[in-house]
């Protein structure tokens, strides 16, 4: 006998475990939220996951760079969550792994007269004759074509 498929809604009430991860993204989206309006706007959009271990708050960021301002913040940011969770003694940061993302297409390089004027005037007051003569072919190479 066939069983007819569930609705994930039906499921997550059903079965205890997944009541449980339902509350804990329930509670961890709840966090993500204060978190994010103790921080200014631009790092609270590259903070995308928060939890609490204990007295431990672990924050995690898209990108090394976010990390580390976060991580400049950490300080200040324990102090204006104490209100919000009041056992929080330690705010750690890490990394979420790196999701892969299609690399824009680039678009093709202009070629420009005002370029090729400042390459060619470089090229002109370089002591080394190698570079000099390096840059000229470049600046003759940046000027636009006449029918383009």
């Amino acid at each position: 006998m066939a069983h007819s498929p569930k609705s994930v809604r039906h499921l997550l009430k059903d079965k205890p475990t997944l009541k449980r991860l339902d509350a804990e993204i329930r509670a961890q989206s709840a966090l993500l939220a204060i978190v994010r309006r103790h921080l200014p706007g631009d790092l609270a959009r590259h903070c995308v996951a928060a939890r609490c271990d204990g007295e431990r708050l672990v924050l995690h960021t898209d990108s090394p760079v976010w990390a580390s301002r976060l991580r400049f913040l950490s300080a200040e940011l324990r102090s204006l969550l104490k209100t919000d969770i009041a056992t929080l003694r330690e705010v750690k940061v890490r990394l979420s792994p790196a999701r892969t993302v299609a690399p824009r297409p680039r678009r093709p390089a202009r070629r420009s007269a005002r370029g090729a004027e400042i390459v060619g005037e470089s090229a002109e007051h370089i002591p080394s004759a190698a570079l000099g003569e390096a840059l000229a072919r470049l600046a003759r190479r940046l000027k636009p074509h006449q029918d383009q």
